[in-house]
Parts: C-alpha cells; sequence; structure tokens
C-alpha cells in the first residue's frame, strides 16, 4: 500500500495527492506529487524535479509547504519502504 502525505481537504478536494508509491525500488528515491492526470515526481535526494519541462511552480503553493514541512517524514518512509535504496547511504556521507 503506497504511503500518502495526508493534505487538507481543500487540497485533496482539488484533486492534490502525494504519494510514495510502491513497486518503484529500483528508482531514483522520489515522492509522486498528483493533481488529476498531472503528475510531477520530485527527488527526495536533490529536492528537484525528476522530468524535463516540469517546474515546481505548476504545483500549488500550498501543496508545495506541505511538502516542505513534511519533508524529513516522507525520507523516513521512503527509507522504510525500500531500505536496499535508501536516500542517503554511507558513501553519500564520506567526502575526499
Amino acid at each position: 500500500m503506497p504511503y500518502e502525505l495526508k493534505l487538507p481537504e481543500g487540497l485533496k478536494k482539488a484533486g492534490w495527492k502525494v504519494k510514495i508509491r510502491d513497486a518503484e525500488r529500483l528508482e531514483d528515491p522520489h515522492v509522486t506529487i498528483m493533481r488529476k492526470c498531472d503528475v510531477w515526481r520530485l527527488s527526495l535526494r536533490t529536492c528537484s524535479l525528476l522530468e524535463l519541462g516540469r517546474v515546481w511552480r505548476q504545483i500549488d503553493e500550498s501543496v508545495r509547504a506541505a511538502i516542505k514541512a513534511e519533508c524529513e517524514a516522507l525520507k523516513a518512509a521512503w527509507n522504510a519502504r525500500y531500505p536496499k535504496n535508501p536516500i542517503s547511504s554511507k558513501n553519500d556521507d564520506e567526502s575526499d
């Protein structure tokens, strides 16, 4: 079952959803942002959108604020769901 970020009722009624979907264990860690048929994928490593042509301002300001406020919870949810593909690893933290 996918992890879904709880959004205020008004955003849900407007068609917004933010999820970590199932069966994405081999992909770059990301959260999927949806509004009706529109989809954006936001990297949890770089905080950038993964699709060319998609921009952060296309996403409702309140949805963006909810994602920013719950960023650590989203990262924890990804790591719990996909422990073999964590957001960061020991190698990421080491500097030369």
